[in-house]
C-alpha cells in the first residue's frame, strides 16, 4: 500500500488547498503531471476512507479543468498516433480521469464509509467514468474493460443500499445534468451504445450530450424483456444481447432503447446530430427494426456462414494459399522448359474445403450454418434467416452463396420472428487481405484481416484484445501497421483505422 506520507500534502482540505494553489503556477503539462502521480497513490492509499474521499472530492474540479485543457490541446493536433507529444498529452488526458475515479471506487471498496458517503463515492466514481469514456473515444482509443468492471461493482452496490433511485447533490457543473446514481448509469451506458468510436471528434461531442440530456429514456431492469435488445452483464462493455437463444449472466441488466430510438426517428426531441447520423443512431437503437420489418415475401435464396474470427481467418489463409498456387500452376504451365502435365495443382483436401474469395462458390464449407437470405429494402445490410444460427451479435463471419464471390461480414443484430431467427448482416467493402502477426504463435486468432491494404484509409480487423493508438503490429513477411482509431471494439474482435509502414 502507498504510506500517505509520500503525498505531497497531508489528508486535510487547508494542506491540499496549498498544494492545488502551488499547481497554478505550473505550465498546464506539469500541474496535469503532478497531479497524475497524486491521483495514481490515492487509488492505493491506506488512510481512512472518510478522510480521502473529501481529498478526492476537492480535487475533482481540478482533474476535469486539466482533463478537458488537455484533451483540446491533443485534438488540435493531427495523426495523433504518429505525434509523439500529443500521444502522451491524449494518455494523460485519459489517466487523470481513469486513476481519480479508481480512487473514489477504492473508498467504496473499503466498506468503511457510511451510507450517505458511500452514495457520494459512487455518484462521483461513475460520473468521472462516463467522462473518461468520452476522452477515451475522443482519442479513438478502446474502451477500458477495468472501468466497466468496476462501474458494475459500484452498480451492484449501490442497487444492495437502495441508493440507485436516492437524490444525490454534488458541486461539479459537469454533474448537474444527473442527480441520481442509476440516472449516472443509464448516461454510461447509452454514451457505450451510441458507438462513439465510429463518429468524428464533433459528433462524439454530441453525443455524449444526447446521452447528458435524454439517458431518462433508457430502461434498465434485472427483468428479462423481449423489447429489450441490449444488454449489460456489469462485467465488461454493454452490447447487443449475442444471441437470442443464449443464457445471460446472472445479474445482468437488460437495456431497452425503443423508447429513445422512436423519439429520435420522430423527431420528437431536439439533438445537435445531423439528419443522417440521427436516422442511423436511431436504427441501432431500435435494433434495425425498421429494416427487419421491409423483408419481402419470396423465394429464398439458400447462403451458408462461417462464423467467427479463427474459423475465418483459417479459411481466408487457406483461399489466398489455394489462389497462389493456381496462380503458380497458371505461370509454370506457359514456361517453355515444362511440360503440359507437370503444373501444381491443389492437393484433394484443400480443393474441397476452400474457395476463392473472388471466385465462384462451387460448394460451401463443411462448418458454419446453413441460411436463407431475404429480400430487404436496405442496400447497406443483409438479412438472413435461420432456425439455429450459431452466430454472436458482433462476430465476424463469412458468407458464403452459389456461384457468388464470398462476403466478409459483420453480424450486426438478430432477432426472433415465429420459429425462426432473423440476422442483420453488414458486409465489409473492400480488397481483404490475411496475415500473420509476427512472433505471435500459431494460433489462427493472431491473424490480422486488412481491409484496403493499397488504399489510402487502410483498416484491420483484430481478434479481441488490449491495443492502443500508436502501437505496432508486424505483419509475417510484410509491412508494419500502425493503430489510429479504434473504430469498433466488440467481445470478439477489433477494428482499427491503420497506417502502413513500408
Amino acid at each position: 500500500m502507498t504510506d500517505n506520507a509520500s503525498l505531497p500534502f497531508e489528508l486535510s482540505t487547508e494542506s491540499l488547498g496549498a498544494w492545488i494553489n502551488s499547481l497554478s503556477a505550473l505550465p498546464a503539462a506539469n500541474a496535469a503531471n503532478q497531479l497524475n502521480l497524486v491521483l495514481k497513490q490515492l487509488t492505493r492509499s491506506n488512510g481512512t476512507a472518510a478522510n480521502v474521499l473529501p481529498i478526492l472530492v476537492n480535487l475533482t474540479p481540478l482533474t476535469l479543468h486539466l482533463s478537458n485543457g488537455l484533451t483540446n490541446a491533443a485534438r488540435s493536433e493531427t495523426d495523433i498516433a504518429t505525434n509523439t507529444k500529443a500521444l502522451k498529452i491524449a494518455k494523460l488526458a485519459i489517466q487523470l480521469l481513469r486513476h481519480l475515479s479508481l480512487a473514489f471506487c477504492r473508498t467504496v471498496e473499503t466498506k468503511q464509509l457510511d451510507t450517505s458517503l458511500t452514495q457520494q463515492a459512487i455518484f462521483y466514481a461513475l460520473q468521472l467514468v462516463g467522462y473518461c469514456l468520452r476522452s477515451t473515444a475522443l482519442f479513438y482509443e478502446m474502451p477500458s474493460t477495468t472501468l466497466w468492471k468496476k462501474s458494475g461493482l459500484l452498480y451492484t452496490i449501490a442497487g444492495e443500499l437502495q441508493l440507485l433511485k436516492k437524490p444525490v447533490s454534488s458541486k461539479p457543473q459537469e454533474f448537474k445534468l444527473q442527480s441520481t446514481i442509476e440516472a449516472v448509469i443509464k448516461r454510461n451506458v447509452l454514451f457505450a451504445l451510441s458507438k462513439p468510436n465510429q463518429y468524428s471528434t464533433t459528433e462524439i461531442s454530441q453525443l455524449f450530450q444526447l446521452a447528458n440530456r435524454h439517458q431518462d429514456r433508457l430502461e434498465i431492469s434485472k427483468t428479462p424483456n423481449p423489447d429489450c435488445g441490449f444488454i449489460w452483464n456489469l462485467g465488461s462493455e454493454p452490447s447487443p444481447i449475442p444471441r437470442t437463444n443464449s443464457t445471460l449472466p446472472r445479474g445482468s441488466v437488460y437495456i431497452n432503447c425503443l423508447g429513445l430510438g422512436h423519439a429520435l426517428q420522430l423527431g420528437e426531441i431536439e439533438t445537435e446530430l445531423n439528419s443522417n447520423m440521427q436516422t442511423k443512431l436511431a436504427l441501432h437503437l431500435t435494433g434495425y427494426s425498421n429494416i427487419f420489418a421491409s423483408v419481402a415475401i419470396g423465394p429464398p435464396m439458400p447462403a451458408h456462414l462461417l462464423e467467427g474470427f479463427v474459423a475465418v481467418s483459417a479459411h481466408l489463409q487457406g483461399e489466398e494459399k489455394l489462389s497462389k498456387i493456381m496462380n503458380l500452376s497458371s505461370q509454370l504451365s506457359r514456361g517453355r522448359s515444362l511440360a503440359r502435365d507437370m503444373s501444381l495443382v491443389p492437393l484433394e483436401h484443400e480443393k474441397s474445403f476452400y474457395k476463392p474469395l473472388n471466385a465462384s462458390i462451387i460448394s460451401f464449407p463443411e462448418h458454419g450454418t446453413n441460411l436463407s437470405l431475404l429480400r430487404n429494402v436496405s442496400k447497406q445490410f443483409l438479412v438472413a434467416e435461420s432456425p439455429a444460427p450459431n452466430c454472436s451479435t458482433g462476430d465476424i463471419g463469412l458468407l458464403c452463396r452459389e456461384q457468388q464471390p464470398a462476403k466478409l461480414v459483420i453480424v450486426r443484430q438478430q432477432t426472433l420472428y415465429e420459429d425462426v431467427t432473423l440476422i442483420l448482416l453488414e458486409p465489409i467493402i473492400g480488397n481483404i487481405t490475411i496475415h500473420d502477426i509476427e512472433n505471435a504463435g500459431d494460433s489462427n486468432s493472431q491473424k490480422a484481416i486488412v481491409i484496403g491494404m493499397e488504399t489510402a484509409q487502410p483498416e484491420v480487423l483484430l481478434a479481441n484484445g488490449k491495443y492502443t493508438v500508436g502501437s505496432k503490429i508486424k505483419l509475417l513477411y510484410g509491412n508494419t501497421l500502425y493503430l489510429k482509431a479504434c473504430v469498433e471494439s466488440t467481445p470478439w474482435l477489433v477494428r482499427f483505422k491503420a497506417g502502413v509502414d513500408l
